[in-house]
């Protein structure tokens, strides 16, 4: 690892890596899982599991970007998680290879492809499950976006299409920046930074979901999906179960769920995220099981719950499955360079977040620093 590090009030400029070729293959998986602790949790969806280049994280001027290029892999913010502190992230995902489907706050269903860039709110329990990927992300601490306080739960997530006006201009933006860290000074990163967080400032500010769920009711909507997932396990949950219990017309209920594609859509993309949620930190699945997870949450035979699963994670159960079991049971405990490297990002996370989640359970020792 290069650690380079500015003295001074602030550190400007900081760049930590893990890597890859610097680790054996299996302990790849446990070196993610410690720069993330208790920030997310990371299971596998496929074997061999692997990072695919070096994990490598810069912090400048208090935002921190990331290059993160691994094999398919659920990532967790659960509640108790979210509830821990840290929440003071904004995370901006640029994909350069592979999908991310991401579950926000169990009940906003959004995906990051190569086409777009999403930026979502840290503070809300998410669940993202990708496929092989390369990205890069952004944390931009919330305090430096005046405009984030319209990101909430009414709209925690907004997307930028690459081929918009918009959205090409943050891109290039994202890759200039990066491209520009190794050769960037304190004072040029300052600037660098202001630059950048002003603008998304401004996309922010004027963005049109942004501005109209300021004054749209989607209290009756957060109720109707907080309804239907306690009732998941119902077998005639459906729009009627809506109309029922809210006295309103099943026009209504449609247009409520217009943006999510529909109840039925919706009920569908909820109970595979449980089926995907059980494989990967259930009870130990087998291959008779499948059939089994699929009738236990209405969702017809094993064959169809391999075509659903396939459609919407891009992968098959029996591929997690596999994964899951490919783990060792003890992958951690190593005292390598590299998984210095791993917890010093991990603090980097939490120093930036404002979490005490980086500090509880373990002593962190401090990262050397070296000039470039």
């Amino acid at each position: 690892m290069t650690l380079y590090a500015v003295e001074g009030k602030e550190r400007g400029l900081q760049r930590l890596c893990v890597q890859a070729d610097k680790l054996p293959p299996s302990q790849h998986l446990a070196a993610v899982r410690l720069a993330l602790e208790g920030h997310c949790e990371v299971s596998p969806l496929t074997t061999p599991w692997s990072l695919q280049r070096h994990m490598e994280s810069w912090r400048v001027d208090g935002l921190l970007l990331s290059r993160w290029s691994m094999s398919a892999a659920r990532h967790e913010r659960s509640q108790a998680l979210a509830d821990s502190g840290g929440n003071d992230w904004l995370l901006l995902r640029m994909l350069q290879r592979g999908r991310q489907a991401l579950c926000i706050d169990d009940r906003h269903h959004v995906t990051a492809t190569t086409d777009t860039l999403l930026l979502t709110d840290w503070s809300l329990p998410w669940a993202c499950n990708s496929s092989d990927c390369d990205l890069i992300t952004v944390g931009i601490p919330r305090s430096r976006l005046p405009a984030s306080k319209l990101l909430n739960r009414k709209i925690p997530a907004l997307s930028w299409e690459r081929s918009s006006a918009e959205g090409g201009q943050l891109a290039t933006m994202v890759e200039l920046l990066w491209q520009q860290l190794p050769n960037l000074d304190t004072a040029s990163a300052h600037g660098v930074a202001l630059g950048f967080v002003g603008f998304l400032d401004g996309l922010l500010g004027n963005h049109p979901l942004l501005l109209r769920a300021q004054y749209a009711n989607t209290s009756r909507l957060a109720a109707m999906k907080s309804l239907l997932n306690e009732r998941l396990r119902d077998p005639e949950l459906g729009v009627g179960t809506l109309c029922e219990h809210f006295d309103c017309s099943r026009a209504t209920v449609y247009r409520l769920f217009e943006r999510d594609g529909g109840v039925a859509a919706f009920i569908l993309q909820q109970r595979l995220q449980y089926c995907l949620r059980e494989l990967t930190s259930g009870p130990w699945p087998s291959a008779a099981s499948l059939e089994g997870l699929a009738r236990r949450w209405h969702i017809g035979g094993a064959s169809r719950l391999e075509r659903l699963f396939a459609a919407h994670f891009g992968l098959l159960p029996q591929t997690v499955v596999a994964a899951r079991r490919a783990v060792e049971a003890d992958s951690g405990g190593s005292t390598s360079l590299q998984f210095q490297h791993a917890d010093a990002i991990n603090r980097a996370i939490s120093e930036g977040s404002g979490s005490n989640s980086g500090e509880s359970g373990r002593n962190h020792p401090p990262p050397a620093v070296s000039a470039r």
